[in-house]
């Protein structure tokens, strides 16, 4: 029987295949999407990928499906060529542009990620790598990469490399398992599945593919929403849902016009609720993904029973209809022009701006339709021989990954030579002296006594770090080089990652030490741990490491970590166990350092006070190390785009979060607790602003942590003002054996 849908299909042969309705759906699906991202007013809008993976599944399962009925075989070549014509072509122009225009307006150390990062989209293997770095603590916090959205088309295209072969083996289960001697009459007299019995596998197999999958979404989302987010495993339920109402529909007829009218504005309803309701607040996919997939699924069960007053009223109109049918090259090309646009920038793009871009994709989305992506799905020589369209899709990765590797071989990023040895910053005003530390001690008290900013006090350092404010060449000699500063945190390896729960435990400085010093915090006070290397060894203290990334040392309830897209219950457990650590150990003094946060700084200074309260009662001293000046932006992408003008990237005072309500409720909890204060912003700052390099060295390693290069340079300031916390320390009764000691290593992690 021909299947009927709603007005606005096609006549003849093509009625049978065409949906105008599931195109104006499309519509919808990538008009969310681009909302969302152009930050339009629509703060779920990426549940349009939700809607186009369930579209996804039900098309392709219904052409397969029907190619099986009318064949009696599926022909793998004929469907991998079909979707190489689809995809590749407008996917490979969009790489090779988008590379092409990151060399002209972005830095050359911004282009060597992007390049690779365009390798790794036209493979369809994007998704992996981004979950991969979501969840990697170094490597989070930068720029969006101008073909995150590439993800999404990684999942599907790693989904249908099976999908195909599910429907195969499906299909041949019954016949074989009759072949074996069941009893189930699952073969015809030609030795080939029963039409009716091979859909019920068919529909079995995709079942099966949806539970499980929603069953794995649901569990990864609680524990690692990266991977839950990008991972084909947790996403391959939503075609498979698609699927289902395929093969549902081919089976079982169509709903009656009233019901199908019913489900089609439900659905679309439903589609519109997740867009507007869901935001990034709520973790996804999870169960809330279910809301636009089976909200999707009923628009596609009931727009295909001719409901003349269903949802097909809206989705049949024209201009729906129009981009519904650029939907794909749209979605392509929105976001690199957002992203390259407000990169060049370096700065938000406005409201006008970011719907110009929205625009201006569209017309290059319209473009690339009419001479890319239509030429090439229908061009006749390319349709009748599989192996030709496959090889032309071939030729088209071939072109984009070779474009993405010469730009990444080609770029000359500034300041790029062999790192050469740190200048030294100069003499400390300070000498280590009996009478010197008195005079610092009772200068720590004063200072402690103040948990607001008062301004950059002047100090040993302010002469060099205002030279260097002056300063607009990068050095030839840089250490660490641009290219190389994101890994010069070697004395960070003892950094917890955020699924670890036990102490990791390092020992450096003196591991034979009479003193035992411990840093305990999170990633910004394991930015302290070269320093504190050096300082130990030459006073012969033992130093205890403890950090976590992305984990504050006081405890506040419920914290939630973004990189996970959950409450961070790692933490809690590593901070308890961290703290018995500390009591087994009976330090002389412990050093806590905590980054500012502004998500915190409503639940006041109580938490912070009670930590260095607890801490105190061990009777060790306590000393807690202002929060760095944070730069906020890629300090290393700003250097690079300008090395003739290096002063332009240098941090305000205004903008470097000193003046943070965050900071002063940290400060504050600090000193109620009894802590002295120790600020390092006299090494970093002046009145007029914080250099990025100062001699030749360069100060942060990202958006806001030193480089252990320029933090090892600290060590003679920070030394002496850690032996007059230590000193007024009470003294400590021999510590008593345990033996859940940590064990120390010699520069090592302990194992």
């Amino acid at each position: 029987m021909i299947e009927r849908c709603p007005r606005g299909c096609r006549s003849g042969s093509e009625e049978r295949y065409f949906r105008s309705d599931i195109e104006g759906l499309r519509a919808v699906a990538v008009l969310l999407v681009v909302l969302d991202h152009a930050a339009l007013g629509v703060p779920g809008g990426f549940v349009g990928v939700d809607v186009f993976f369930v579209i996804s599944g039900f098309l392709i399962t219904r052409q397969l499906q029907r190619e099986r009925a009318r064949t009696g075989r599926i022909s793998l070549p004929r469907f991998y060529a079909r979707r190489a014509r689809r995809i590749i072509p407008a996917a490979a122009l969009v790489v090779v542009v988008t590379t092409l225009a990151s060399w002209i307006w972005l830095s050359p150390l911004r282009l060597q990620t992007i390049a690779r990062e365009g390798i790794w989209a036209i493979l369809s293997v994007i998704n992996l790598v981004f979950a991969r770095e979501a969840t990697d603590y170094f490597h989070a916090g930068g720029a969006p990469s101008p073909f995150l959205h590439f993800w999404s088309l990684a999942v599907e295209e790693q989904v249908y490399l099976v999908w195909p072969v599910l429907i195969v083996v499906a299909v041949a289960a019954p016949a074989r398992l009759r072949a074996l001697g069941t009893r189930w009459r699952a073969a015809d007299e030609t030795g080939r599945a029963h039409p009716r019995t091979a859909d019920r596998a068919v529909l079995l197999v995709f079942l099966a593919v949806a539970a499980s999958s929603f069953a794995l979404n649901v569990i990864v989302t609680g524990r690692s929403a990266p991977w839950a987010y990008f991972g084909g495993h947790t996403r391959i339920w939503e075609p498979a849902v698609g699927a289902v109402v395929a093969i549902c529909g081919q089976r079982r007829g169509r709903p009656r016009p009233v019901l199908a009218s019913l489900l089609t504005w439900v659905g679309l309803a439903g589609i519109l609720t997740a867009a507007l309701l869901l935001d990034g607040g709520v973790p996804y996919p999870g169960v809330a993904a279910s809301l636009p997939v089976l909200a999707t699924a009923c628009v596609i069960a009931g727009g295909g029973a001719a409901a003349t007053h269903g949802a097909g009223l809206v989705l049949d109109r024209a201009p729906l209809r129009l981009l519904g049918r650029l939907s794909y090259c749209w979605y392509l090309w929105h976001w690199p022009l957002l992203q390259i646009w407000a990169q060049a920038a370096d700065r938000p793009l406005s409201t006008a701006q970011r719907s110009a871009a929205a625009v201006a994709s569209l017309l290059l989305a319209a473009l690339t339709y009419r001479l890319v992506e239509r030429p090439a799905r229908s061009r006749p020589v390319l349709v009748r021989r599989p192996l030709l369209g496959l090889g032309f899709g071939a030729s088209c990765v071939a072109v984009a990954g070779t474009t993405s590797i010469l730009a990444a071989a080609l770029v000359t990023v500034p300041a790029a030579t062999v790192a050469a040895p740190a200048r030294p910053l100069g003499s400390p005003a300070v000498a280590p002296t009996a009478a010197a530390e008195s005079v610092l001690r009772a200068a720590l008290v004063r200072l402690s006594a103040e948990s607001g900013f008062d301004g950059v006090t002047a100090g040993p350092l302010t002469s060099l770090l205002r030279r260097a404010l002056r300063v607009d060449r990068l050095p030839s000699d840089l250490t660490p080089t641009l290219d190389g500063a994101r890994d010069d945190h070697q004395a960070n390896r003892c950094l917890a990652m955020f699924a670890q729960t036990a102490p990791t435990g390092c020992v450096v400085g003196d591991p034979s030490g009479s003193r035992t010093v411990v840093l305990f915090g999170d990633s910004h006070a394991s930015q302290w741990s070269a320093p504190l290397d050096a300082v130990g060894a030459q006073r012969h203290w033992r130093v205890v490491l403890f950090a976590k990334a992305d984990c504050p040392p006081a405890p506040y309830p419920d914290y939630f970590e973004d990189a996970l897209g959950r409450t961070y219950t790692e933490c809690d457990t590593w901070r308890a166990a961290v703290l018995r650590k500390i009591v087994q150990l009976r330090p002389n003094l412990v050093v806590v350092g905590s980054q500012a946060r502004a998500q915190l700084a409503g639940q006041g200074p109580a938490a912070m006070t009670g930590l260095m309260r607890d801490l105190r009662a061990t009777g060790a001293g306590v000393a807690f190390l202002r929060d760095t000046p944070f730069p906020g932006f890629n300090v290393l992408d700003c250097l690079a785009r300008h090395p003739s003008k290096i002063s332009a990237c240098a941090v305000s005072i205004a903008a470097s979060r000193l003046t943070s309500a965050a900071r002063e409720i940290d400060n504050r909890g600090a000193r109620d607790g009894g802590a002295l204060l120790i600020d390092p912003t006299g090494w970093l700052c002046t009145a007029d602003g914080c250099p990025l390099v100062v001699g030749n060295t360069l100060v942060y390693r990202d958006w806001s942590h030193l480089s252990d290069t320029y933090a090892r340079l600290l060590a003679p300031y920070l030394g002496p003002a850690l032996a007059a916390a230590l000193h007024s320390a009470p003294t400590l009764a021999p510590a008593r054996h345990v033996g859940d000691h940590i064990r120390p290593v010699e520069h090592e992690s302990v194992r």
